[in-house]
């Protein structure tokens, strides 16, 4: 089994990652249904920045 190494990720990994976390935190500004799913957004962004360390090419 191979050995996960951590990497730099992408800029537009970070870009996309940075998005989805101020979405989820400043959603409620702009729509009743993502203040409703806030968490959910920042998890996303979380995740997707974790796989781009991990993943290579992402």
């Amino acid at each position: 089994m191979s050995k996960l190494l951590p990497q730099a990720p992408k800029n537009t990994t970070v870009i996309i990652s940075v998005a989805l976390v101020l979405l989820g935190l400043f959603g409620a500004v702009l729509s009743p249904t993502i203040a409703d799913n806030g968490d959910w957004f920042m998890l996303a962004g979380f995740v997707f920045l974790l796989l781009g360390v991990y993943v290579k090419g992402l």
